[in-house]
Order: C-alpha cells, then sequence, then structure tokens
C-alpha cells in the first residue's frame, strides 16, 4: 500500500468525509499497525461499499454517505477496539 498516514481512530471518519463531499471518486482503505485487519471503501456510482476483512468478514453495499459512515463507525470499533491510531490511505 502506498501513501500510507497514521491518524487517530476518531479522525478517520472526519477525512473520509472531507473527501466524500469533495464529489471525486472514493477509495479509501483503514488498517492497523501491523497491517492484519483493514477495513475498505470503494464508491460505486453515487453509492459506497464497506468491506471489512480482520478479525470478522462484513460487507455492506449501496450505501448512501450518511450510512457508509455510521457503519463504518460502528466497524472500526469492532475491528480496531484498542487501536488509538490507524493507517489510512486514499487511492
Amino acid at each position: 500500500m502506498n501513501n500510507l498516514q497514521l491518524i487517530t481512530r476518531n479522525n478517520a471518519s472526519v477525512m473520509i468525509q472531507k473527501r466524500m463531499k469533495t464529489g471525486k471518486r472514493l477509495h479509501v482503505i483503514l488498517t492497523t499497525w501491523k497491517r492484519d485487519r483493514k477495513i475498505e471503501i470503494t464508491q460505486n456510482g453515487g453509492n459506497y461499499q464497506l468491506n471489512e476483512n480482520g478479525f470478522k468478514h462484513f460487507q455492506a453495499s449501496k450505501l448512501n454517505q450518511q450510512k457508509c459512515i455510521s457503519v463504518l463507525k460502528e466497524r472500526m470499533n469492532i475491528e480496531f477496539p484498542r487501536s488509538h491510531q490507524i493507517y489510512i490511505a486514499f487511492k
């Protein structure tokens, strides 16, 4: 993965929301320091798809912006419970 940036877990949803509002095509990967768990968000037209691959495997598709952010926050609490900082990459 290229362009990994270390950020606080709470700041991840804010950064993704700002990127969603720009109107550019979105492809985001969130991962831990060990890179054994990840959450990936991709944009298909006006809808978003969220894939979780790590402790649990989860997939949600046809999400709008608000639902995508709420599902992301929920899945981050499950996937990164003790992580205060995570890596984020925008592709």
